[in-house]
């Protein structure tokens, strides 16, 4: 798991292979780390994810309910159609409000760091 911070830019959080029950504590770890450091925003990149089980999907609205209060927002970057079905399935691409799904952390910095400023 690689953790990446640009200067005045959302935190992103790449993330590799699958967010199951056994990576889920270490990631859930650093997302709240970052919220509890003041970073209202955040960016998962799951790019590089081919499985996610529903701790996996917990973690994304556990992150959804820490930053949304703040008036933050979780991007999720999410390039694998089975992992995206997943997401689709249980309904999580519907939290528009604090979440919003991209197909590459260039598009999710563009339109997070233009909220950012706002």
């Amino acid at each position: 798991m690689e953790v990446q911070v640009l200067p005045g830019r959302v935190p992103i959080i790449d993330v590799d292979g699958e967010i199951d029950h056994y990576a889920v504590p270490e990631l859930e770890n650093k997302v709240m780390a970052f919220i509890e450091e003041g970073h209202t925003s955040i960016i998962l990149d799951f790019s590089d994810v081919s499985y996610i089980d529903s701790a996996g999907v917990a973690l994304i609205i556990l992150s959804i309910q820490k930053s949304g209060p703040l008036g933050g927002k979780v991007g999720l970057v999410v390039t694998n159609k089975n992992v995206l079905k997943i997401l689709e399935i249980v309904g999580i691409t519907k939290l528009a409000e604090a979440f919003s799904l991209y197909s590459s952390v260039e598009e999710a910095l563009a339109d997070m760091s233009e909220e950012h400023r706002g």
